[in-house]
Parts: structure tokens; C-alpha cells; sequence
């Protein structure tokens, strides 16, 4: 399948609070990581692969988002149920979309990831999910304790797969989970769809190891403007 034909679905209604003030007059996606906002990056990034259809589910000052996507002059479509939706509501508003294999990316999210590869294993693994995983180091001592509250086994940092807020679904993921799922509130969907179908053996993980950064906090803001600036300086060193 042709990424021109995939439909990449943009998740951008959160409120993004604990960026405090940088978010009392922007959403999350607008905020800057050098001199250009989260949005724009991730997007010059999926054109640049060739995808052309993009879903923008928005919420809190979600006029400023479309507003700033029109700018660009994209093919976009808008989908804005209200501020206090969760995830999976957000995304079950638009399930018309799905009429194939779609991408779900996290507006709080950029990782340049190759996105035909990541479809291309998503066929090959026959679920209804995909979840794009990257390593993460423990930075603590993990110890196992059993009931008798004895140590059981101690990891000194172990290296974790974390989910980095890219996904594949299936159009069939929204006639599969139960629909107490769908309407959880905030991310709790997503937790229990991933559950429930990963009991079916329905959840496929994709590797990561690529730049990516999520900007949830300052700090995450900070470490994403020193790892975005020192990856394209090196970047253009390797291409003089």
C-alpha cells in the first residue's frame, strides 16, 4: 500500500498543563522545539515520505491548530469533540477514516521513523495494532518481590521498550473492543484497548531506535531543543 493512500491520523487535543505558562495561550503542538513548532516539524517530515492524507483531532484551542495547518496549505481534515474527550473517543469520532490501515501519531510526538518500513511490518504481522516501541534505561535498581515479601530477583538499570505515541490500527480494532472501552476518559482507552487486544495476541511491536522526542514537560522541552539542534548539525556535517 502506497503512502499516499495512507491515512496518518494526528492526535492534538490535550491540554498540555505541565508546560505551564507555554500553554495557557498555545496547544502542546504549537509549542516551538527550536524555531519551529512540534506540528510543522511532523508534518514536513510525513509530506517528505509522501503521505498527502492527514486527520487533525483536536480539542483544546483547537482553532489555532487549524488555523496554523491552513497555513500550509494541506489536504486536512479537522475533528474537534470537545476538550475532556479521551483518546480512543477522539479517535472512534472519526472511525470513518478507517478505511484501511491508518497511522496514529501523537501531536506531542516527532520521531523520524520510516514510515513505509512501519506499514510494511504492520502487514506482515497480521494484528489489529501495531505500536512503534523505542529503549528506554531503567536509571534505578529494579528488585522483584513475592507475596512473602521477599526479593525475588534485582536488575541494576534494565534497558525497557516504551511506547513512543505511534501506532498502526485496523479498521476492524473499533468492532473488536468492548465500547466501555471507547469512552474512558483520557488515555485509560488506549491502556485497556492495548490490554484487551494484546490478550488476543492482536499487538504488534515496531523498534524504534531513531531520533524521537515527546515534549510532555519543560524538562522534555529543554532535552528535545538540545537533541533536535545536535542531530541536525551532525546531519549537515555528514551531507557537505
Amino acid at each position: 500500500m502506497l503512502l499516499s493512500n495512507t491515512k496518518i491520523i494526528i492526535l492534538c487535543g490535550g491540554r498540555g498543563s505541565r508546560l505551564g505558562m507555554l500553554t495557557d495561550n498555545i496547544p502542546k503542538p504549537l509549542v516551538l522545539v527550536g524555531n519551529r513548532s512540534i506540528i510543522e516539524r511532523k508534518l514536513d517530515y510525513y509530506i517528505n515520505q509522501g503521505m498527502k492524507n492527514f486527520t487533525f483531532c483536536t480539542g483544546y484551542k483547537g482553532d489555532l491548530i487549524e488555523k496554523k495547518i491552513n497555513t500550509m496549505e494541506l489536504n486536512g481534515e479537522f475533528s474537534n469533540i470537545g476538550e475532556n474527550a479521551g483518546i480512543l473517543e477522539r479517535l472512534y469520532a472519526v472511525k470513518n477514516s478507517f478505511s484501511n490501515p491508518t497511522i496514529i501519531s501523537y501531536g506531542d510526538t516527532y520521531a523520524e521513523i520510516d514510515m513505509a518500513d512501519l506499514l510494511k511490518q504492520h502487514y506482515k504481522s497480521n494484528t489489529l495494532l501495531t505500536l512503534v516501541t523505542a529503549p528506554i534505561e531503567n536509571p534505578f535498581g529494579i528488585i522483584e518481590i513475592d507475596k512473602n515479601n521477599k526479593v525475588t530477583s534485582f536488575k541494576e538499570k534494565p534497558v525497557l521498550n516504551h511506547y513512543i505515541g505511534y501506532a498502526i490500527m485496523q479498521p476492524e480494532i473499533f468492532e473488536t473492543i468492548p465500547n466501555d472501552i471507547i469512552t474512558s476518559p483520557d488515555g485509560i482507552g488506549i491502556i485497556k484497548t492495548i490490554n484487551f487486544l494484546s490478550n488476543l495476541g492482536q499487538v504488534n511491536a515496531y523498534h524504534f531506535g531513531g531520533l524521537q522526542v515527546t515534549v510532555n514537560t519543560n524538562k522534555d522541552l529543554e532535552d528535545a531543543n538540545k537533541k533536535i539542534g545536535k542531530y541536525y548539525t551532525l546531519k549537515d556535517l555528514h551531507e557537505e
